[in-house]
């Protein structure tokens, strides 16, 4: 069958008129259309459009949220088939198998007899079916119509089951006049197996495949998203010579007189292969600094990507200097490239003298969830994270598809992580597997950023349960760049009912999970598959002033010792309280549930202030913080407080039925006492008007119970706190 189809080609190639536009096609690896989501299989906002099992089937009809140009006709609807094609052709109910006639009117991404069937055990739980989604806001929608899970209609799974037993690919359709597609490819499926992949009008009268023939499985074995095999493609016509810049590394800030070599990555997105070009540069619009390359063979249509690098450097500049770069390639086999706009790059770079004098806290931001198994160990390594380097690490855990999920959190998450565990380092260092989490954080820890950032004159208020407070951003140097100050509000001890999956942390680590994946050596082997009273840590709760942060408090230009100030505020949900019906009692799971220490989530003592400043850039991935810092809520500061000289004091503390609340007032004034416990609520309120001089105030305490309290001592004009434990 595979020699006919080859025949065939050769055939209508011979045969075929020449037309003067159709679809070409560009490689470009790690290109992940945004919104794309691999693991979208495994969420409900989808439409199921075909499910195992199985075979020869032609999905329902399915609509485009958006005309789609595709061979200068427009097109909403289509149907698509278990084999790895779509086709426009709405009326066509029988599917094709690789043959001697293409599918009509089709996007085709892999074209083989596949079959849609169940996994046997242990991987009875991967999805097997074709289904869609839509990103995006329109004009710049994305439609995605994605296969996960077909397999070879030749295999019966006798054998072990590896990635490479399922396939999974994707059209990508982009919305707009252009008719411009993806296709996508990750690391499931053989990649030694071949099939048609390319698109076809509606009489097969012209038509693009890959390599103008049989082509294997794109394959890339990664599972990070960035570098997920793509092929653009594009209708048009194809320049001849057209080199494009990948990759430039130039940063936006260089000390004075550092020496600086502009070097990167190019692709050849035209039709002729490159043998030679030129290298070029100037600086704020000065004399252009050549350099030509001879001796490559720079492969056509993006196949492959080639590094550069400029040997002439670049030192000039004073210090505090904004400077103008153009870099462009130009001269592709000596001839002039037809579309320069691809080859161009230009971007303001400062000049400063280093002067980074603030210690850098890296903050440490995790994908996890209730239902994920693996997630109790990476939380183990946020834990040891925290252990070893102290306040130079800011843990924070997003939820995602469980009690803990925030609004602003699932937009965070859908911008970065397509996996759980997943975690990044100051949303720069993407961190990927766990096993490489505390490597890439030594690598990162040392070093200072130019900004000091702080967070002061915190407040809450008990009757409204409001948390406000002020962050506080200094700079030691100049800096050049869209900055934003963020925030955001976490909580740790935070529990919930015995709800498996909903905030019972689900643990594969466990014995009782098919003997636990890690073995009997693992921390986690002894307890409960479903950990309930599971005390959940970092739970992010709000990010005040959005999930970029705020911007236009600081200026794109910014001299030394330059300071910015935001105010944030965040209403706590009341305390809510936990029960428990089976004692679950564990280093890591607390369900004591007698009053008083039945405390479960938004317990204000238990809640911390998170403040960063951030690069704020078009492309979430270059979003970078620049420095962070972390604050606890409840060593509140009360604003203005008694004199310097005033010394409050609470005789004895620890106690457990009488109080006395000392200290010395100048003014005959009514003197209020209050006692507050850890979810903010006042439990008890006396009022004295003792005189002026030296005073002892007596409470009555015993009816309190056992923990932490605080003290709040005020007169009308002023205020002080002091925290107390009850035996």
């Amino acid at each position: 069958m595979k020699k006919t189809l080859l025949a065939l080609l050769i055939v209508l190639c011979g045969y075929m008129p020449l037309f003067s536009q159709n679809y070409y096609h560009l490689r470009s690896d790690g290109n992940l259309p945004k919104g794309y989501n691999l693991d979208k299989i495994y969420e409900s906002t989808k439409k199921i459009l075909l499910n195992e099992p199985n075979n020869e089937a032609m999905s329902v009809i399915d609509r485009l949220p958006f005309d789609f140009k595709f061979y200068g006709n427009t097109f909403r609807s289509y149907r698509v088939c278990d084999n790895g094609y779509l086709t426009f052709d709405t009326l066509a109910i029988s599917p094709e198998k690789p043959s001697n006639t293409y599918p009509a009117n089709s996007i085709i991404p892999f074209w083989k007899d596949f079959k849609m069937q169940k996994l046997p055990a242990p991987n009875e739980g991967v999805g097997i079916q074709v289904y869609s989604y839509t990103d995006g806001v329109a004009p710049n929608r994305r439609h995605i119509v994605q296969w996960f899970g077909v397999s070879l209609a030749s295999n019966n799974f006798t054998g072990p089951i590896t990635n490479a037993s399922i396939y999974a690919f994707a059209i990508v359709f982009h919305e707009g006049n252009e008719g411009r597609f993806d296709l996508v490819y990750t690391p499931y499926g053989d990649k030694t197996q071949k099939a048609v992949i390319g698109c076809t009008n509606a009489n097969n009268s012209s038509f693009k495949l890959l390599n103008d023939s049989l082509s294997n499985l794109p394959f890339q074995f990664s599972f990070d998203k960035n570098k997920f095999l793509v092929y653009q493609f594009v209708y048009g016509t194809q320049p001849d010579y057209d080199l494009s810049i990948k990759n430039l590394n130039v940063a936006s800030i260089y000390p004075v007189n550092a020496i600086v070599n502009f070097s990167g990555t190019l692709t050849n997105t035209g039709k002729q292969a490159i043998s030679n070009y030129r290298l070029n540069y100037s600086i704020n619009q000065g004399d252009t600094i050549s350099f030509d390359i001879t001796g490559q063979n720079l492969l056509p249509n993006g196949e492959g990507v080639t590094n550069f690098s400029h040997p002439l450097s670049w030192t000039s500049g004073s210090n505090g200097s904004l400077n103008n770069v153009n870099f462009f390639l130009s001269d592709p086999n000596s001839m002039m490239d037809e579309d320069s706009a691809n080859s161009h790059y230009n971007k303001t770079v400062l000049r400063n003298t280093n002067n980074y004098t603030a210690p850098r806290r890296i903050l440490f931001e995790e994908g996890t969830g209730a239902w994920c198994g693996y997630c109790p160990e990476a939380h183990l390594i946020l834990d040891e994270a925290k252990a070893t380097y102290g306040d130079k690490v800011i843990p924070v855990s997003y939820h995602f598809d469980d009690s803990m999920t925030t609004p602003s959190g699932d937009i965070f998450l859908s911008n970065y992580f397509s996996s759980y565990p997943d975690a990044m380092l100051d949303r720069k260092v993407m961190l990927g597997s766990n096993s490489t989490w505390l490597t890439e954080l030594a690598a990162r820890i040392n070093g200072n950023s130019p900004a000091e950032i702080t967070i002061e004159m915190k407040s809450y208020n008990v009757q409204t349960r409001e948390i406000s407070y002020r962050v506080r951003a200094k700079f030691s140097d100049y800096w050049y760049g869209n900055l934003n100050i963020g925030s955001i509000v976490t909580e740790d001890k935070v529990r919930g009912n015995a709800l498996a999956n909903i905030w019972s942390q689900n643990n594969y680590y466990s014995k009782l999970y098919n003997g636990g994946v890690g073995g009997a050596s693992h921390p986690l082997y002894n307890e409960k598959e479903y950990m309930d009273g599971y005390m959940h840590k970092s739970v992010v709760k709000a990010m005040p002033g959005g999930v970029w942060g705020m911007p236009g408090v600081i200026p794109q230009y910014i001299t030394p010792n330059a300071e910015f100030t935001q105010t944030f505020s965040y209403i706590l949900p009341e305390a809510a309280f936990v029960s428990y019906l089976t004692d679950n009692n564990t280093k890591y799971c607390s369900t004591i549930d007698e009053p008083g220490q039945n405390e479960g989530r938004n317990i204000p003592a238990n809640i911390k202030l998170i403040a960063y400043v951030a690069e704020n850039d078009s492309d979430v991935n270059k979003r970078a913080v620049i420095n962070a810092v972390e604050d606890k809520l409840w060593n509140l500061t009360y604003i203005p407080k008694l004199s310097a000289d005033t010394k409050v004091e609470i005789f004895p503390n620890p106690g457990t039925d009488i109080v006395s609340i000392n200290f010395n007032q100048s003014a005959d004034e009514l003197v209020r006492v209050e006692v507050i416990d850890l979810n903010g609520r006042v439990l008890k309120s006396n009022t004295y008007q003792p005189g002026a001089g030296q005073v002892a105030l007596f409470m009555d305490v015993a009816e309190l119970s056992s923990g932490l309290h605080l003290f709040r001592i005020s007169t009308p004009n002023l205020s002080h706190s002091i925290t107390w434990l009850k035996q």
